[in-house]
Protein backbone atom coordinates (compact mmCIF):
# COMPACT_ATOMS: atom_id res chain seq x y z
CA UNK A 1 0.00 0.00 0.00
CA UNK A 2 1.35 2.91 -0.79
CA UNK A 3 1.87 5.81 1.80
CA UNK A 4 0.51 8.52 -0.04
CA UNK A 5 -2.40 6.47 -1.05
CA UNK A 6 -5.07 8.65 0.77
CA UNK A 7 -3.48 11.79 -0.12
CA UNK A 8 -5.28 14.97 -2.14
CA UNK A 9 -3.46 14.10 -5.25
CA UNK A 10 -4.51 10.63 -5.28
CA UNK A 11 -8.08 11.60 -4.78
CA UNK A 12 -7.69 14.28 -7.54
CA UNK A 13 -6.06 11.69 -10.19
CA UNK A 14 -8.78 9.16 -9.39
CA UNK A 15 -12.35 10.23 -9.33
CA UNK A 16 -15.20 9.78 -11.83
CA UNK A 17 -14.71 13.83 -12.81
CA UNK A 18 -11.24 13.94 -13.40
CA UNK A 19 -11.56 14.30 -16.98
CA UNK A 20 -14.09 16.73 -17.39
CA UNK A 21 -13.21 19.65 -18.83
CA UNK A 22 -11.10 21.60 -16.31
CA UNK A 23 -12.84 24.98 -17.19
CA UNK A 24 -15.77 24.12 -16.89
CA UNK A 25 -14.91 22.77 -13.47
CA UNK A 26 -12.89 26.24 -12.62
CA UNK A 27 -15.92 28.42 -14.14
CA UNK A 28 -18.15 26.40 -11.93
CA UNK A 29 -16.39 26.53 -8.68
CA UNK A 30 -14.77 30.15 -8.91
CA UNK A 31 -17.96 31.98 -10.06
CA UNK A 32 -20.32 29.98 -6.94
CA UNK A 33 -17.40 31.26 -5.17
CA UNK A 34 -17.66 34.83 -5.88
CA UNK A 35 -21.08 34.43 -6.14
CA UNK A 36 -21.23 33.03 -2.32
CA UNK A 37 -18.74 36.21 -1.23
CA UNK A 38 -22.35 38.55 -2.03
CA UNK A 39 -24.17 36.47 0.33
CA UNK A 40 -26.64 38.36 2.46
CA UNK A 41 -27.96 35.92 4.17
CA UNK A 42 -26.79 32.28 5.16
CA UNK A 43 -29.30 30.52 3.00
CA UNK A 44 -27.39 30.98 0.17
CA UNK A 45 -23.93 29.50 1.56
CA UNK A 46 -25.98 26.80 2.84
CA UNK A 47 -27.14 25.76 -0.39
CA UNK A 48 -23.60 26.28 -2.34
CA UNK A 49 -21.91 24.43 0.78
CA UNK A 50 -24.65 21.26 0.29
CA UNK A 51 -24.40 20.97 -3.24
CA UNK A 52 -20.99 21.08 -3.96
CA UNK A 53 -20.45 18.67 -0.71
CA UNK A 54 -23.01 16.39 -2.67
CA UNK A 55 -21.60 16.61 -5.82
CA UNK A 56 -18.11 15.77 -4.92
CA UNK A 57 -19.25 12.96 -2.57
CA UNK A 58 -21.80 11.46 -4.72
CA UNK A 59 -21.02 12.56 -8.53
CA UNK A 60 -16.72 12.61 -7.98
CA UNK A 61 -17.23 9.25 -5.78
CA UNK A 62 -14.82 10.83 -3.04
CA UNK A 63 -14.91 8.92 0.05
CA UNK A 64 -16.99 10.78 2.37
CA UNK A 65 -14.86 9.97 5.46
CA UNK A 66 -11.76 11.90 3.54
CA UNK A 67 -13.99 14.36 2.49
CA UNK A 68 -15.19 14.92 6.51
CA UNK A 69 -11.79 14.80 7.69
CA UNK A 70 -10.62 17.43 4.86
CA UNK A 71 -13.39 20.35 5.84
CA UNK A 72 -12.57 19.33 9.22
CA UNK A 73 -9.75 21.68 9.85
CA UNK A 74 -11.61 25.02 8.11
CA UNK A 75 -14.93 24.11 10.00
CA UNK A 76 -13.28 24.20 13.21
CA UNK A 77 -11.62 27.67 12.50
CA UNK A 78 -15.26 29.09 11.35
CA UNK A 79 -16.74 27.52 14.48
CA UNK A 80 -14.07 29.66 16.75
CA UNK A 81 -14.58 33.07 14.47
CA UNK A 82 -18.47 32.42 14.92
CA UNK A 83 -17.98 31.67 18.82
CA UNK A 84 -15.78 35.10 18.68
CA UNK A 85 -18.13 37.40 16.74
CA UNK A 86 -21.22 36.34 18.75
CA UNK A 87 -19.45 37.29 22.08
CA UNK A 88 -17.45 40.14 20.59
CA UNK A 89 -19.48 41.99 17.76
CA UNK A 90 -23.34 43.63 17.61
CA UNK A 91 -25.16 45.73 19.64
CA UNK A 92 -28.68 45.92 21.17
CA UNK A 93 -30.13 43.51 24.18
CA UNK A 94 -27.83 40.17 24.94
CA UNK A 95 -30.05 37.24 24.41
CA UNK A 96 -27.49 35.33 26.74
CA UNK A 97 -25.05 36.64 29.51
CA UNK A 98 -22.25 34.94 30.73
CA UNK A 99 -21.87 37.14 33.61
CA UNK A 100 -17.72 37.55 32.54
CA UNK A 101 -16.23 40.63 32.21
CA UNK A 102 -19.78 41.54 31.17
CA UNK A 103 -19.71 39.32 28.08
CA UNK A 104 -22.96 38.04 26.57
CA UNK A 105 -24.05 36.85 23.32
CA UNK A 106 -26.52 40.03 21.38
CA UNK A 107 -28.94 38.55 18.00
CA UNK A 108 -26.78 40.86 15.65
CA UNK A 109 -22.96 39.30 16.66
CA UNK A 110 -24.65 35.40 16.38
CA UNK A 111 -26.22 36.48 12.64
CA UNK A 112 -23.05 38.04 11.52
CA UNK A 113 -20.90 35.13 12.83
CA UNK A 114 -22.94 32.31 11.38
CA UNK A 115 -23.24 34.48 8.31
CA UNK A 116 -19.19 34.28 8.18
CA UNK A 117 -19.23 30.80 9.60
CA UNK A 118 -21.63 29.65 6.20
CA UNK A 119 -19.74 31.98 4.25
CA UNK A 120 -16.26 30.01 4.68
CA UNK A 121 -17.64 26.59 4.66
CA UNK A 122 -19.19 27.21 1.08
CA UNK A 123 -16.64 29.00 -0.27
CA UNK A 124 -14.24 26.09 1.16
CA UNK A 125 -16.57 24.03 -0.67
CA UNK A 126 -15.85 25.19 -3.97
CA UNK A 127 -12.61 25.13 -3.26
CA UNK A 128 -12.18 20.98 -2.15
CA UNK A 129 -14.43 20.64 -4.86
CA UNK A 130 -11.72 21.75 -7.48
CA UNK A 131 -9.07 20.73 -5.80
CA UNK A 132 -10.45 17.04 -5.01
CA UNK A 133 -11.52 16.85 -9.21
CA UNK A 134 -8.71 18.14 -10.92
CA UNK A 135 -5.08 16.69 -11.10
CA UNK A 136 -2.60 19.48 -9.79
CA UNK A 137 -0.48 19.12 -13.42
CA UNK A 138 -3.64 20.16 -15.42
CA UNK A 139 -4.12 22.94 -12.61
CA UNK A 140 -0.46 24.52 -13.43
CA UNK A 141 -1.15 24.01 -17.42
CA UNK A 142 -3.77 26.10 -16.82
CA UNK A 143 -1.87 28.74 -15.22
CA UNK A 144 0.22 28.40 -18.42
CA UNK A 145 -2.16 28.44 -20.77
CA UNK A 146 -3.92 31.93 -19.18
CA UNK A 147 -0.25 33.39 -19.33
CA UNK A 148 0.54 33.56 -15.72
CA UNK A 149 4.45 34.10 -15.58
CA UNK A 150 6.39 30.92 -15.77
CA UNK A 151 8.36 32.01 -13.09
CA UNK A 152 5.29 31.65 -10.56
CA UNK A 153 3.65 28.22 -11.43
CA UNK A 154 7.35 27.22 -11.47
CA UNK A 155 7.80 27.43 -8.12
CA UNK A 156 4.43 26.56 -6.43
CA UNK A 157 4.98 22.95 -8.70
CA UNK A 158 8.10 22.49 -7.32
CA UNK A 159 6.70 23.86 -3.40
CA UNK A 160 3.77 21.16 -4.09
CA UNK A 161 6.53 18.49 -5.46
CA UNK A 162 8.28 19.05 -2.27
CA UNK A 163 5.53 18.35 0.09
CA UNK A 164 5.56 14.94 -0.30
CA UNK A 165 9.52 14.55 -0.63
CA UNK A 166 8.64 16.56 2.97
CA UNK A 167 6.06 13.97 3.87
CA UNK A 168 8.26 11.04 2.61
CA UNK A 169 11.49 11.82 4.40
CA UNK A 170 9.00 12.64 7.77
CA UNK A 171 7.90 8.99 7.59
CA UNK A 172 10.95 7.04 7.00
CA UNK A 173 12.48 8.95 9.81
CA UNK A 174 9.40 8.51 12.29
CA UNK A 175 9.58 4.89 11.69
CA UNK A 176 12.98 4.47 11.86
CA UNK A 177 12.67 6.03 15.22
CA UNK A 178 9.51 4.11 16.55
CA UNK A 179 11.41 0.50 15.73
CA UNK A 180 14.40 1.53 18.17
CA UNK A 181 11.47 2.68 20.72
CA UNK A 182 11.72 6.26 20.07
CA UNK A 183 9.00 8.46 21.74
CA UNK A 184 8.44 5.50 24.26
CA UNK A 185 8.31 8.33 27.10
CA UNK A 186 7.97 12.00 27.50
CA UNK A 187 11.34 13.28 27.62
CA UNK A 188 12.76 10.77 24.88
CA UNK A 189 9.76 11.88 22.80
CA UNK A 190 11.03 15.70 22.74
CA UNK A 191 14.77 14.06 21.77
CA UNK A 192 13.29 11.85 18.94
CA UNK A 193 11.66 14.70 17.81
CA UNK A 194 14.15 17.10 17.97
CA UNK A 195 16.13 14.57 15.89
CA UNK A 196 13.38 14.39 13.49
CA UNK A 197 12.94 18.14 12.58
CA UNK A 198 16.85 18.42 12.09
CA UNK A 199 17.59 15.24 9.81
CA UNK A 200 14.07 16.71 7.73
CA UNK A 201 15.92 19.64 7.27
CA UNK A 202 18.95 18.17 6.26
CA UNK A 203 17.60 15.11 3.93
CA UNK A 204 14.89 17.68 2.62
CA UNK A 205 17.94 20.27 1.69
CA UNK A 206 19.82 17.67 0.12
CA UNK A 207 17.10 16.47 -1.94
CA UNK A 208 16.44 20.20 -3.57
CA UNK A 209 20.14 20.25 -4.52
CA UNK A 210 19.73 16.56 -6.43
CA UNK A 211 16.50 17.55 -8.07
CA UNK A 212 18.26 20.80 -9.96
CA UNK A 213 21.13 19.02 -10.57
CA UNK A 214 18.82 16.41 -12.23
CA UNK A 215 17.11 19.14 -14.28
CA UNK A 216 19.89 20.65 -15.14
CA UNK A 217 21.55 17.56 -16.68
CA UNK A 218 17.86 17.13 -19.04
CA UNK A 219 18.44 20.74 -20.08
CA UNK A 220 16.44 22.37 -18.00
CA UNK A 221 17.06 26.22 -18.75
CA UNK A 222 14.56 27.83 -16.23
CA UNK A 223 11.14 26.78 -17.26
CA UNK A 224 9.08 23.32 -16.26
CA UNK A 225 7.44 22.23 -19.13
CA UNK A 226 4.37 20.40 -18.79
CA UNK A 227 3.01 17.85 -20.56
CA UNK A 228 -0.57 17.28 -20.87
CA UNK A 229 -4.07 16.77 -23.37
CA UNK A 230 -4.65 20.57 -24.43
CA UNK A 231 -8.07 21.50 -23.78
CA UNK A 232 -9.34 24.87 -24.03
CA UNK A 233 -12.64 26.75 -23.31
CA UNK A 234 -14.00 26.40 -26.92
CA UNK A 235 -14.23 22.51 -25.74
CA UNK A 236 -16.94 23.11 -23.03
CA UNK A 237 -19.67 21.65 -24.44
CA UNK A 238 -23.32 23.31 -24.45
CA UNK A 239 -24.35 21.11 -21.94
CA UNK A 240 -21.84 21.90 -19.48
CA UNK A 241 -22.57 26.08 -20.19
CA UNK A 242 -26.45 25.74 -19.25
CA UNK A 243 -26.00 23.47 -16.23
CA UNK A 244 -23.50 25.90 -14.70
CA UNK A 245 -25.50 29.39 -16.17
CA UNK A 246 -28.89 27.76 -14.71
CA UNK A 247 -27.15 26.84 -11.30
CA UNK A 248 -25.48 30.36 -11.30
CA UNK A 249 -28.67 32.29 -12.25
CA UNK A 250 -30.80 30.93 -9.64
CA UNK A 251 -28.04 31.44 -6.95
CA UNK A 252 -28.19 34.94 -7.80
CA UNK A 253 -32.07 34.96 -7.60
CA UNK A 254 -31.51 33.05 -4.19
CA UNK A 255 -29.59 36.51 -2.92
CA UNK A 256 -31.79 38.76 -4.41
CA UNK A 257 -34.86 37.24 -2.66
CA UNK A 258 -33.40 35.95 1.04
CA UNK A 259 -31.92 39.59 1.28
CA UNK A 260 -30.84 39.49 5.33
CA UNK A 261 -32.69 37.00 5.99
CA UNK A 262 -30.86 35.91 9.83
CA UNK A 263 -31.44 32.63 11.69
CA UNK A 264 -32.59 35.57 14.46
Amino acid sequence: MSIFEDTLDNYASNNALADTNIYAKVIFALGTMIINLFAQSPIIPILIFLSFSSITILKAKIASRFYLKFISVPLVFGLITFLYMSLFFGSGEQILSLNIFNWGITAEGLNRGFLVLTKVMGGFSCLVFLALTTPVNRLFALCDEIHIPHIITDIALLMYRYIFVFLDVTLNIYNAQKTRLGYSGYKNSFQCLGILAGLVFIQTWEKSDELYNTLLSRGYTGEIVLIHDRETIYDLRKTQLFLIGIFEVALVIGILLSGTMNII
